[in-house]
């Protein structure tokens, strides 16, 4: 376990992080919360990977829709043939959960904008928090902003933004 400083210079101490790569352990046990809080029948989750974030959500509760976009770590609970969902999938979910490689990522963002279910939520991670432009960090969080949904952004060190479909 590290510091989140580790990898995000200009975070703020304490957030706790286990790599460069998964999401903030604070922003994982937020999107657990925010599952419990909504209680989706189907929750749909973009880059599994390790199941970081995967292992704060209670898969029992739903009907769970996970994407891995990389083939070595594409293991269960992701699908075991899919990078990345199908327009009818995203129409399905309640909470959809944004953390793919960036290749899909704003693609998968489009395709809950324009796919997805009304009163569906989406929790996109890595929307920026000080991240200089042009950054990958500061890209999906304009991508975000642009949406024609309402949102909001968090303040966690790389970012994240709560989407409601209309």
């Amino acid at each position: 376990m590290y510091d989140e400083q580790t990898f995000t210079a200009h975070a703020q101490p304490g957030w706790a992080a286990w790599d460069e790569w998964s999401p903030e352990q604070e922003f994982c046990a937020f999107a657990g919360s925010l599952q419990r809080m909504l209680q989706p029948a189907v929750v749909l989750e973009t880059g599994v990977g390790v199941g970081r974030l995967t292992e704060h959500l209670d898969l029992y509760s739903c009907t769970y829709l996970g994407y891995e976009s990389d083939p070595a770590w594409r293991r269960p609970p992701a699908d075991p043939e899919q990078a990345t969902p199908t327009p009818g999938a995203m129409a399905q979910a309640d909470l959809v959960i944004l953390d793919s490689a960036p290749e899909y990522r704003f693609a998968e963002l489009a395709m809950w904008v324009e796919h997805g279910k009304p009163g569906s939520v989406a929790l996109v991670h890595d929307a920026g928090n000080g991240h200089m432009l042009g950054t990958l960090h500061a890209r999906i969080g304009a991508a975000c902003a642009a949406t024609s949904q309402p949102g909001l952004f968090l303040r966690n060190p790389r970012g994240g933004w709560l989407g409601v479909h209309q």
